[in-house]
């Protein structure tokens, strides 16, 4: 059986490697539910990875196991070269030490679909504080990157409002600041744009877009096939928690090669 130790070495001695972030033969169950069947994925530093599929499919649980919200039931997951979790001789997941998911989780950061905002903190707060708590940065230093960022998401003169004075896609884009004030690697949204109207939708979608043409990497639940067929590189289409199809995103919504994939597509086409 495989120990955290042995984790450790592999962590250790694992070269870096071009893939930002790498799952391979995760299963998930809750109970006697199969939530992710033997699901692979990579993302590539600089790409944008779509994911797709019914509600009830695993795409929400699969983006929590990916940000250690979830334990994988078996499987490996790595971001570069921080093997996060591997299997045992029983094909079951060992997850790393406290020390080395610590590691792992400044890979990566995570925008809820609901915001996920502390409602008593303003946007300028909300943003700069996990910089000061987790990272430790000099609040002056916290303060001043947490301007820049809210600048950058078109919110400069929001900076000391509290989230319910904002709209629903200002809140959102107050919490793709705080993704990215800690620097990750890659940013993974959980449909982000779920919780707004179309208008705001836009507000949202034109932020991600941004991100994508200064190749920042991330992966994207999202139910926008227009969006996801335009933005993304690489796209998966997940059904009962299997990945039915997967490739260029392009390909997949223009020309799908799998029945169940030209259905879901047609489908929401016509909703």
């Amino acid at each position: 059986m495989r120990s955290e130790n042995e984790i450790a070495n592999a962590n250790a001695s694992t070269s870096a490697c071009d893939s930002v972030v790498t799952l391979s033969s995760a299963k998930k169950a809750f109970g006697k539910n199969e939530v992710l069947k033997d699901i692979s994925l990579s993302v590539n530093k600089g790409d944008v990875l779509a994911i797709i599929g019914p509600s009830g499919g695993g795409k929400s649980t699969l983006l929590r196991c990916l940000t250690l919200l979830e334990t994988l039931d078996s499987g490996r997951l790595a971001y570069g070269d921080v093997v996060v979790c591997d299997n045992d001789g029983q094909d079951k997941a060992v997850y790393a030490g406290k020390q080395t998911l610590r590691a792992a989780k400044t890979h990566f950061g995570l925008v809820f679909q609901n915001f996920n905002l502390f409602p008593h903190y303003s946007a300028l707060k909300n943003v700069a504080d996990p910089l000061i708590c987790v990272q430790k940065m000099p609040k002056a230093d916290a303060y001043d990157r947490a301007r820049e960022l809210l600048a950058k998401m078109g919110l400069a003169d929001k900076a000391d409002m509290v989230p319910c004075a904002l709209s629903g896609g200002q809140q959102q884009r107050v919490a793709i600041a705080r993704a990215l004030a800690m620097n990750p690697e890659v940013l993974f949204f959980d449909e982000p744009t779920s919780a707004l109207d179309p208008e705001l939708t836009r507000e949202v979608l034109r932020v991600i877009r941004e991100l994508a043409a200064e190749h920042m990497t991330m992966a994207i639940v999202t139910h926008e096939m227009s969006f996801a067929r335009d933005v993304a590189d690489q796209l998966i289409f997940m059904d009962d928690g299997r990945v039915v199809e997967q490739g260029r995103a392009q390909d997949v919504i223009g020309d799908p090669q799998h029945e169940r994939t030209r259905v879901f597509l047609a489908n929401y086409q016509q909703g």
